[in-house]
């Protein structure tokens, strides 16, 4: 007896133990599909390229898959590589839109704007930074609205419209700055500031923005910090402040091969080299910023660089290479305008896909509302029918004329509507949806039921007249019969 009790107590603690562990799974399994979605972009940061794409292809949960492009998207972003940051950006559209979540709508297409910008297409870039900050405000994301605002000043600024870029920050400003954005934020004003020709202000967010203290996960991010303090106080004259930073840039930049803050950097030192007369320094660096280019062929970072290898071969004395890489500045320069013009058609081709995708959802739509209203119309009719035949077949419904007739007009109108609907796409392919054509088709619709909505309408009233006939011949019969009854039953009484 004491041994079943014992084996009785064993399975039951074995039960306890295996409905816990899963209860304790299925909340872990929970927790990890309730992220937050910064968390998970979070959680996505130091992932290389080709790991992002693996994470995409097997995500299945969409928020995972939506966390891993747009991470995908900033990584090509700073790779310099815009066409797959586009693609990579539609395909987030496409995974965001069947969720129906404004955020991770928002967040596909701040991507595309990001991508536009990159492809130096104005339009574009505003027309999905504004379906996103639309997103972002359906969604109380205020935050959000501030990223589309910040991305929306940069693009004012690659236009050269200072103004227009000071605008848009005072507005990221107003509704936050996150802490992923802060320091790139304080980046744009310093160098709208510097612009303008206020020193002191770019120096005064040049020091803002100098928030990460270690690269750490964002290399890129660290590199251009530096930077903005180097070129800041290089346009102050504050040459020995401007130095280590320029250094710092450039170490960080060469180790973690981020070839745009190495050009640029590498620029702006090879500059302020030449300009204290240590020729030979700003050769080296000339060169390790046009070696870069390897990894960056865009021809803008090449015509920087090779002007800076010109002046380093020219203040080293050596005019032969100075002027072999100033023509090849100038190719480049060159180059950029023919890469310019092959960048419009490739944003055309976007935009074509892109408008071809709102097109099909429209398309999908109008589809989809068709067949409510076909559905509504199919009920409507059925109701109105069955009341027209319950009042012919009721025994003791007395209706009149008049009634008859507005419901048959009510019938005939939605039997028209419902053909309308029925026909309507074919008679668009047909007429090529000419105006004028589907309304002579309609008008020949119109014209064979009306004759047919008169001869039912004359069936149904004949119909109702002798029904009501015989209706009030019935209830005449019995008054008469029960005033014929009533002296009866007085003479017995």
């Amino acid at each position: 007896m004491n041994v079943c009790m014992l084996h009785q107590r064993t399975i039951s603690r074995g039960l306890i133990f295996r409905t816990l562990a899963v209860v304790v799974a299925l909340v872990g399994i929970g927790q990890l599909r309730a992220q937050p979605l910064d968390t998970l972009a979070a959680r996505m940061r130091g992932i290389p390229v080709d790991s992002l794409i693996a994470r995409e292809a097997a995500a299945t949960d969409p928020r995972v898959k939506c966390a891993a492009i747009a991470r995908l998207v900033s990584q090509y972003l700073f790779l310099g590589r815009p066409e797959d940051c586009m693609k990579a950006a539609i395909r987030g559209l496409e995974a965001a839109e069947p969720t129906g979540n404004d955020t991770l709508i928002g967040r596909a297409h701040f991507g595309i704007g990001g991508a536009f910008t990159q492809l130096n297409e104005v339009n574009g870039a505003l027309k999905h930074f504004n379906i996103a900050f639309e997103r972002f405000q359906h969604a109380g994301d205020s935050l959000g609205m501030g990223a589309v605002c910040k991305e929306t000043a940069i693009v004012y600024q690659r236009a050269g419209d200072t103004e227009g870029t000071l605008r848009y920050m005072r507005k990221a400003q107003a509704y936050g700055l996150s802490e992923g954005i802060y320091g790139r934020s304080m980046s744009i004003l310093a160098r709208c500031h510097m612009e303008r020709g206020d020193l002191d202000s770019a120096l005064y967010y040049a020091r803002k923005a100098d928030v990460l203290k270690v690269p750490g996960n964002d290399p890129y991010g660290y590199a251009n910090f530096q930077l903005t303090l180097a070129v800041v106080h290089a346009a102050r004259g504050e040459n020995d402040l401007a130095e280590p930073y320029f250094k710092r840039a450039l170490a960080v930049a060469d180790s973690a091969e981020v070839p745009e803050p190495l050009i640029n950097a590498a620029a702006g030192y090879a500059k302020l080299l030449i300009g204290q007369g240590r020729g030979s320094e700003a050769l080296v660096w000339a060169r390790k910023g046009f070696g870069s280019t390897e990894h960056l062929r865009q021809p803008g970072f090449l015509v920087k660089s090779t002007t800076a290898l010109s002046d380093a071969f020219g203040a080293n004395g050596m005019t032969d290479s100075a002027l072999v890489y100033s023509k090849l500045a100038h190719a480049w320069r060159d180059s950029l305008t023919a890469l310019q013009n092959r960048s419009q058609l490739q944003n055309q081709l976007f935009t074509q896909e892109l408008k071809d995708r709102e097109e099909a959802k429209l398309r999908a739509e109008e589809l989809a509302a068709r067949s409510h209203n076909i559905q509504f119309g199919i009920i409507a009719l059925i109701v109105i029918t069955l009341g027209i035949f319950l009042l012919i077949f009721s025994r003791t419904a007395v209706v009149g004329a008049k009634a008859i007739k507005n419901l048959s007009l009510i019938a005939l109108l939605l039997f028209f509507e419902f053909i309308n609907l029925l026909v309507h796409p074919v008679l668009g392919e047909i007429t090529h949806h000419s105006p004028l054509l589907m309304l002579l088709c309609m008008a020949a619709i119109a014209g064979l039921l009306i004759p047919l909505h008169h001869r039912m309408e004359k069936l149904i009233t004949n119909m109702l007249v002798s029904k009501n006939n015989r209706v009030r011949l019935e209830a005449a019969r019995r008054t008469i019969e029960e005033l014929e009854a009533r002296p009866t039953d007085t003479n017995a009484s």
